[in-house]
């Protein structure tokens, strides 16, 4: 069976289906993706080889020292693996935040769609019932931090040349950073190369709410209302400089 999909064109479609999902019980996960077709697969998934995996993790442990002062110890390797998802690297790890609204924001800002994406694409909300997820993959259901001893063997991998469980696993991210805190942040652990989306039962875990083209700008622009902006989730000064130059553009010339 298909996975049950939904159209939401605002945020009051948005907080009635959340209210729907939630009534269930579960604890739900959201990620926002600005092309609806894209599958759930993490970026070191997307073309990168196993070796090709482990050649980044550890010239990147090798040579971040130099260059961020507050690096995990050698051997910890989920925390490495979150510091290379924070600065961009590919990795196995998928993001998810708890909140529906941060979901949304990385679903309809522009900034996060690539030049050759179709300007007549949808988008998209995932809805992630992470226990449910937790329990097919024979887990405990429930959501333990990245640094889990059970998420062990869905990590090492990445770092050395070791047995895949070919499973996947949904764990609390570490708050070492306050975007993290801010996001309201979780991973999905990739073992398997399997998406998410085509994994069997997949219809058990996930919902998919999407976000048809002409409701975009809209529903951007109530977010937008809602306080829901760049610099209040990425607390720098790049996020800042970038939301004003947005909001405030250059007078023409008289």
């Amino acid at each position: 069976m298909s996975i049950t999909e939904v159209a939401i064109g605002s945020i009051g479609d948005l907080a009635c289906e959340v209210k729907r999902l939630t009534a269930m019980g579960q604890r739900w996960l959201f990620r926002g993706q600005v092309n609806a077709r894209w599958v759930l697969s993490p970026s070191v998934h997307r073309g990168y080889t196993p070796q090709q995996e482990r050649y980044l993790t550890n010239e990147f442990r090798v040579r971040a020292r130099s260059r961020y002062f507050s690096c995990p110890v050698s051997g910890d390797y989920p925390g490495w693996l979150a510091l290379m998802q924070h600065y961009g690297l590919p990795t196995r790890l998928l993001d998810w935040t708890y909140s529906p609204l941060v979901a949304s924001f990385f679903a309809l800002h522009p900034d996060y769609v690539p030049p050759a994406c179709n300007p007549a694409r949808d988008a998209c909300i995932w809805a992630l019932d992470a226990r449910q997820l937790n329990e097919s993959q024979g887990f405990e259901p429930l959501i333990f931090p990245l640094d889990a001893t059970s998420y062990e063997p869905l990590i090492v991998p990445a770092f050395k040349n070791r047995k895949e469980l070919n499973t996947v696993g949904v764990a609390m991210a570490i708050e070492h950073d306050p975007r993290i805190q801010l996001q309201q942040g979780a991973f999905t652990i990739h073992s398997s190369r399997v998406p998410i989306d085509a994994m069997d039962g997949a219809r058990q875990w996930l919902h998919r709410l999407i976000i048809p083209n002409a409701a975009i700008p809209a529903l951007f622009e109530e977010l937008t209302l809602l306080g829901i902006r760049k610099y209040s989730l990425f607390p720098d000064l790049a996020a800042l400089t970038s939301e004003l130059r947005a909001i405030h553009l250059p007078r023409a010339a008289s």
